[in-house]
Order: C-alpha cells, then structure tokens, then sequence
C-alpha cells in the first residue's frame, strides 16, 4: 500500500488517526501493530509469517543479550547477527553471490521482502544497543514490536533506531501542535513524491527508452532521474516523518537538502542521514573509525561504502556505485578536502556532477545498461529533442531545482509562521492537486521499495 496512493490517503490512514486518537494510552501500541500488520500484509501478504519470526526473535534476542555473563550475552549477540543478516543476505543476496561463484544456475528463486533491509537494521541495532548497555531490553512484546513494525517507516525508512522512540512507545502525548506539524511534513513530502518526483520519473522513462534522443537529451534525463530519486525518497522521509508526529512519535531527520552540498562529505551528511548514522555507529566505529593510521582508516572506509552499495542493491551496478563514492570521500581526507572546502562554488560543481555522473549505476541493475547510458550521454549525437523536453518540461525542472536550495525552504516556513491561515490554505490547496493529479496517475513507484 503505497502513502502515494488514494487506498491509503482516504481511508487508512484517516481511520489509523482518528482511531489511535480515540483510544487510551494502554491500547494504542496494540492497535498500531495490528495496523502495521495489516499495511504489510496489504503489499506483501507472503512474508507477513516471516517478520512476525523476525519480531519474536529479536525480543528474545534483547532478553538474552540484556542480562547474564558477559561471555552468553554476547553468543546471543552473535546469533542474532547471524540470523538478522542470515535472513538479509538469503532474500537479497543469495542470487547475487552464487552468480560472483559461478554457481548462479542453483541459485535461489525468491521475491525480496518489502523493507527488509531497512527492518533488519533496526532490530539489529536494538539489539547492539542492548548489548552495549545503551537502553535497557524492552520486556514489554506489543512494545518492541510496534517500534519493528511501525508502518510510517517500515517499508523505506528513515530508519528509526529503539533509542529514538524507547519513551514514546511507553507514554507519548498527543498534542494539537505537533499533530498540525505533521499534517503539513506529510502533505509536503507527498506533493515532493506526486507533483515533482512521479513527472520527473515520467520524463527520464520517456527519454532514456527513446533510442534516438541525443546526448543533451539524455543529460537532461539523467539531470531528471537525480531530483527524481531525491523528491522520491526525501518525499517518502517527510511523509513518514509527518505520520510519526500526527501519531506522537519523533522520528529523525533523513535529508537536509544534500543537492546544495559542497563538498561530498556534505552530501553524504544530509543524505539519508538515518543510513549514515547506522553505518558510522554499527560498522565504521567498530571497526576502528578513524583513530588508527591513515591506511586502516581508509580501510574502514572501504567497508562502510561496499557495505553501502550492496545495501542499495545486490549486484554489480550498486556495489560500484558505493565505491565510487568511496574514492571522492577518501580523496577529501587529503589536500583536496581543503582545496574543496577553500573552494566551495568549485566544490558545489564537482560534487553535485559526480553524483550525477553517478546515477546510471543506481538506476540499472546490469553493467551494460548503465555503459550504455554513459555511452548515449557522450555521443556525438546531437538534435533539437532536448529544446522540445525543455518546452514541455522547463517549468517543472525549474521549480524542482529551486525547491532543492535551503534557503527557500527556511523563507517558506517563515511565511507559513507568519500567516497561518494561508499555510493552512496553502496545505489545503497542495494536498487538493496531489489527489487530483492521483486520480489518473500511471507512474508511481517508490524507487526505494526495491531495498
């Protein structure tokens, strides 16, 4: 059940609030986990047995590790790594390895679960957690369970760590301000997602299957896919975000704007914030971060960025695409970090081009695919297509771009507190066209569903 779509927008997500409203503090985890069983099975009926496994387990889990020596609390720790990442690398990887061993022929044939990569993290991360004496275990099963299962951000994230809602899934107030602050993040990361990020998608789609379109045509494609991908997921974060406050959660921050960034440490700081911060607290500082000599440090910064890519996705494309990002952060750890932060129109240009650049890897799955678009992108061929796609679609990717820069977002929060009438006109207004623009939609897919 897409947030995008009219099923969830008019009648499960009205009767999810009202109805969580309505009841008493005892029973509104309760009936969230019902919910948030129902949204899932909704997409993916099939593995609802496996994520209820998955949410017994990891109760278990925190129990084990949460008391006793120090020797069994961490066999426990290591058993639910294995079966946590065990269950991961199975539904998502198992096709991917056999094929690097030559061996893709006996190959699994499963469907990846809806969200699991991002569910895995955070039960894995509450269990890190417990184990390392950061919060106590959750006794509680409804409890821990909703904070797993929790449908504002089970399928896309942001990756809500036990830590970040531990209080509010105990007691949490339901207040007129907030519940009006989230009405507004979620009507603004839809119309992110209906108004700018699906006609992006339909014009980079329109482009790129086209054979004939010229080598400015597929810039301006591939220009479209990147604010797609942003508006799509930065759309999805909002949304989500926007639920939790309606429902008395507080859920972290993903994006901060990262397509005006300087420099790609910037980038990736405000870049799905919530994956960073996993990766930095679960993988890069275990392994040492940056406290030893230079070339372990690198290192470590091998692995958190391998790591990154095949999260994004399990094949060649992805795991090129972390570790091409790996080599513009570990070359800003030299002089040319400085250089850049000295710099930082110059810095803006390189790194909002190497992202771009980047895109083909992460759009297609296959190698030759994405050759093949970089080929197309510096070819000769030249025509008067790109001046037509500027014609239909300018207005679009000019707001699109402007509605990337901070500084906009900061005067329009500001107007919006200074005249709420019109934000609520306003908020009324957007939300109004994103329905209508739903009624005959035919592109809207949530590109972040397939990790």
């Amino acid at each position: 059940m897409l947030f995008s779509s009219l099923t969830f927008l008019i009648w499960f997500l009205p009767t999810v609030l009202i109805v969580h409203t309505l009841l008493p503090q005892r029973w509104r985890n309760a009936f969230l986990l019902c919910a948030s069983v129902f949204f899932y099975a909704w997409g993916e009926i099939r593995y609802v047995p496996l994520v209820l496994l998955s949410m017994t387990l990891n109760y278990f889990f925190g129990l084990q590790v949460g008391s006793g020596k120090r020797g069994k609390r961490k066999f426990w720790l290591v058993v639910s790594v294995l079966f946590n990442f065990g269950a991961l690398v199975y539904y998502k990887y198992a096709g991917f390895l056999m094929d690097v061993l030559g061996l893709g022929a006996w190959a699994p044939v499963v469907v990846m679960p809806l969200g699991i990569s991002f569910y895995t993290f955070q039960t894995q991360g509450y269990v890190v957690d417990v184990f390392r004496g950061k919060v106590p275990p959750e006794k509680n099963a409804i409890n821990l369970m909703t904070f797993i299962l929790l449908f504002p951000q089970l399928i896309a994230g942001p990756i809500v760590l036990y830590t970040d809602v531990a209080k509010e899934l105990k007691v949490r107030s339901l207040l007129p301000e907030y519940f009006e602050k989230g009405m507004g993040q979620f009507i603004m990361g839809l119309a992110a997602k209906v108004l700018l990020a699906n006609p992006l998608g339909a014009l980079t789609e329109q482009v790129t299957l086209r054979a004939a379109s010229s080598a400015p045509a597929l810039w301006l494609a591939t220009l479209a896919g990147v604010l797609q991908l942003y508006f799509d997921f930065a759309g999805y974060s909002q949304m989500a975000i926007g639920m939790g406050n309606m429902l008395g959660f507080r859920f972290p921050k993903n994006f901060d704007f990262p397509l005006s960034a300087t420099s790609m440490r910037a980038f990736w700081r405000r870049w799905h914030m919530t994956l960073g911060v996993w990766l930095r607290d679960y993988v890069y500082i275990p392994l040492g971060g940056s406290r030893g000599k230079p070339w372990r440090t690198f290192l470590n910064l091998f692995v958190v960025w391998l790591f990154s890519g095949l999260w994004h996705g399990a094949d060649y494309n992805h795991v090129l695409w972390g570790l091409w990002f790996f080599l513009w952060i570990a070359l800003e750890r030299t002089r040319y970090g400085t250089f850049v932060d000295a710099h930082p129109g110059y810095g803006f240009v390189y790194t909002q081009l190497m992202f771009l650049i980047a895109w083909p890897l992460f759009h297609y799955s296959v190698p030759a695919d994405a050759l093949h678009h970089f080929t197309r992108m510096f070819s000769t061929v030249w025509s008067t297509d790109v001046l037509y796609l500027l014609r239909d679609h300018g207005v679009l990717l000019l707001i699109a771009v402007i509605a990337c820069l901070r500084p906009v977002a900061r005067h329009a929060a500001e107007w919006g507190r200074r005249w709420p009438v019109l934000r609520v006109a306003a908020g009324l207004t957007v939300l109004i066209l994103c329905l209508a623009a739903l009624v005959n939609e035919n592109y809207n897919p949530f590109i972040y569903f397939r990790f």
